[in-house]
């Protein structure tokens, strides 16, 4: 039997080499040796999947679906106020890089995307459409087709205590569009008429774009600010040297 020294000795040794040996990027993740539109958008397009399908080594879960962990709020037209209650975002795998750029001297990556996303969820509806006084809750499901995202990203790169470069998000902002088709249903929307219930959807339809906005853009807001969280993760766990190999001058580096 090993005496408790030598055991001890054997735990720090162990924990002593496993904290300074850095996690290996996962084979998915192509650093740009150039800093080209073109190299970061193939390296994006080419990191997504495996990105979405969840990296356990750097405390990355699987992100599609995104299931949202609070209830929405939202004002739709008609003087109707809707809540989203258990929602999932389904569809981040499907979003394709349609270019990917570096202001480098801003420090700014900026990532124009496009996307197919599926929002499913139970709902709760009250207000007045046209002549009725609706107050009832079901099913939702919407879809959009190709939603296109715009999404800029000012980063750093921060030095920690063992001398590591890690990028840190200093903010981001996005804008977005609502696609080239969208679909709303709603189930149960008029109680004891399938035929109201109809008229009362195609009215919300007819309106896509409006209801595309208050209905996805606080989802959409959600998603974001989760994917952002998720990336700063990422940058957690690989350092900037892992990540590029193009050395960077003293004047991007930040003290941690």
């Amino acid at each position: 039997m090993l005496d408790f020294k030598y055991s001890f000795l054997l735990v720090f040794c162990f924990w002593w080499h496993g904290s300074f040996e850095l996690v290996p990027l996962p084979d998915f993740i192509h650093p740009c040796a150039e800093l080209t539109d073109e190299c970061f958008t193939k390296a994006t397009l080419d990191a997504i999947p495996g990105i979405v399908k969840g990296i356990p080594e750097a405390g990355i879960p699987s992100l599609d679906p995104l299931y949202l962990d609070r209830n929405i709020s939202m004002d739709l037209p008609g003087n109707l106020k809707m809540t989203f209650h258990n929602g999932k975002l389904i569809g981040l795998s499907t979003c394709i890089p349609d270019k990917v750029s570096s202001r480098r001297e801003k420090r700014t990556f900026i990532f124009d995307m496009h996307c197919n996303f599926t929002i499913k969820g139970h709902y709760s509806l009250q207000g007045r459409l046209l002549l009725f006084n609706l107050d009832t809750d079901g099913n939702a499901k919407i879809k959009i087709w190709n939603q296109r995202i715009r999404l800029e990203v000012l980063e750093k790169v921060v030095t920690n205590a063992k001398g590591e470069g890690h990028y840190k998000i200093n903010s981001y902002k996005y804008k977005a569009d609502y696609g080239t088709d969208l679909k709303l249903n709603l189930t149960n929307l008029f109680r004891g008429s399938a035929e109201i219930s109809a008229n009362v959807l195609q009215v919300l339809n007819s309106n896509s774009q409006l209801v595309a906005q208050e209905f996805g853009g606080p989802i959409l807001d959600y998603a974001i600010d989760y994917a952002m969280n998720v990336t700063q993760k990422f940058f957690d766990t690989y350092t900037y040297d892992q990540l590029s190999p193009i050395p960077l001058t003293d004047d991007f580096f930040v003290k941690e």
